[in-house]
């Protein structure tokens, strides 16, 4: 039926094909060289940021690359690529595009530390410059969520410029303001960046700085997005918290939640205005999560849907495995 490698956990194979083995450093060699073309073919001269491997989705479940311009930054996910751990290194270093092959620490059954090392080239900077179809955005390999930005939004950061022109704009739950910087660009009136962390904050101010954009001219707050209120009632809402589910027996308390979060900023949008909403909770549906951002909207009036999406061409979702499609996004206007 099939062949893999035997690991830890709840997933006692990570599955690599069909039909006989073979040579799991070839396959790794071949794997990494076909999704970095992939990419290549998907990805404008303005945009070096972006994700290379995506697990199962480029048939290596388990090992995640991102790009940030010279820079390869690899998280594990499995310990059953231990063995294989140079091999990987080395099939990254390859690409024409890699100066430096960081790994970011933080997977609990797998590493079990924090922090990272540098495997291949010289060591990275504390903060680079990379962009995203123009846009610049100051990134930290080494400390910031993920590996560094959350990649996985980069289309929907345009949907959002597109949409924002003329419109005061609240973005809740920014980290480092990418959905901030994208409304302001598209001619938001005024943008409001709401995060609990000072120093994410601060980036998002300096990526304001970086894109000619005066952040005096805007409002930053540090602030728990779930009990903020806006002083002005937004035309633009974006609301991108966090997962809010890390076990199954956690869905019903994000469903209920993401109920909660919506009956109380729902009413904030005026008619006419524009709500971005998302959800990277993996656990739950799509259709489940949609219901509950309906539910949570009926006390304020009547909706319609614009826009829903999924993943990023960057980030594939292999067919046998459903699990990978996590991301839900979804532009709403009060009518």
């Amino acid at each position: 039926m099939g062949w893999g490698l035997a690991d830890e956990g709840a997933i006692s194979v990570r599955v690599l094909g069909r039909g006989r083995p073979e040579s799991v450093p070839r396959l790794i060699a071949d794997r990494i060289g076909q999704a970095d073309r992939v990419r290549v073919r998907m990805t404008g001269p303005d945009t070096d940021a972006y994700r290379v491997v995506s697990g199962a989705g480029d048939g290596l479940p388990g090992v995640i690359v991102d790009r940030y311009a010279d820079l390869a930054v690899l998280r594990v996910y499995a310990a059953a690529w231990g063995p294989y751990l140079e091999a990987i290194v080395a099939a990254i270093a390859s690409l024409g595009w890699v100066s430096t092959v960081f790994r970011r620490y933080g997977v609990q059954r797998v590493d079990a530390r924090s922090g990272g090392e540098t495997l291949s080239g010289p060591e990275p900077a504390e903060a680079l410059v990379v962009h995203e179809d123009g846009v610049a955005v100051l990134v930290r390999p080494r400390e910031g969520q993920k590996t560094g930005l959350f990649l996985d939004q980069r289309e929907h950061r345009g949907l959002v410029r597109r949409w924002a022109a003329g419109r005061t704009t609240v973005n809740l739950f920014a980290y480092t303001g990418g959905f901030s910087v994208c409304a302001a660009l598209g001619g938001a009136a005024h943008v409001t960046t709401v995060d609990l962390a000072p120093e994410a904050i601060a980036d998002a101010r300096e990526n304001f700085r970086l894109n000619g954009i005066d952040p005096d001219l805007h409002a930053f707050e540090v602030a728990d997005a779930f009990a903020f209120t806006p002083r002005q009632r937004p035309d633009l809402l974006v609301v991108d918290p966090p997962s809010l589910a890390r076990s199954k027996g956690a869905v019903s308390a994000a469903r209920s939640a993401y109920r909660r979060l919506h009956r109380r900023c729902g009413p904030w949008v005026p008619r006419g205005g524009i709500l971005a909403t998302s959800s990277c909770t993996a656990r739950l549906g799509a259709e489940v999560w949609a219901s509950a951002v309906s539910e949570g909207l009926l006390s304020s009036g009547d909706w319609s849907w614009h826009w829903r999406s999924a993943m990023a061409p960057d980030h594939p979702v292999a067919v046998g495995h459903p699990e990978g499609d996590y991301l839900k996004f979804a532009l709403l206007r009060r009518r």
